[in-house]
């Protein structure tokens, strides 16, 4: 056992820069291999994610300020309709009460549409982010 540990020995005098490149690469590889890049969650700062979970949070991020926008452009269209129907009454003008119904619940029946569509989103991304989490 001692003449084996001695020619060991005797090897990695003759071959020191070999062993170090051979240690150097493995540790290297190693770190490589065993280190997945990782930054920090601009949605959650404490937590460290992936690429993967980045891009994940940037679509549900897009998708929420998408929703944001259009309910914004929901309530100002609402706001614009009724201030329409209020000028036409002020002004001595006669109001088609019924015309005026169905404006308003157009303009809801859009918003209710642009809700689902925010839902489909929603679940999409999701589903998408599932089958690339699981691939």
């Amino acid at each position: 056992m001692n003449n084996v540990i001695e020619k060991i020995k005797e090897t990695l005098r003759h071959n020191q820069a070999l062993a170090v490149a051979v240690v150097i690469a493995i540790c290297l590889g190693v770190w490589l291999i065993g280190c997945e890049s990782s930054v920090t969650s601009p949605i959650n700062p404490p937590k460290k994610v992936n690429r993967l979970q980045l891009d994940a949070e940037i679509d549900r991020l897009v998708v929420d300020i998408d929703t944001a926008i259009e309910d914004l452009n929901k309530q100002d269209l609402f706001k614009q309709k009724i201030f329409e129907i209020g000028l036409a009454a002020a002004q001595g003008g006669t109001v088609d009460p019924i015309g005026a119904g169905v404006t308003l619940l157009g303009i809801l029946g859009i918003g209710a549409v642009a809700d689902n569509r925010k839902k489909d989103s929603i679940i999409k991304t999701l589903k998408n982010n599932n089958e690339k989490t699981t691939s």
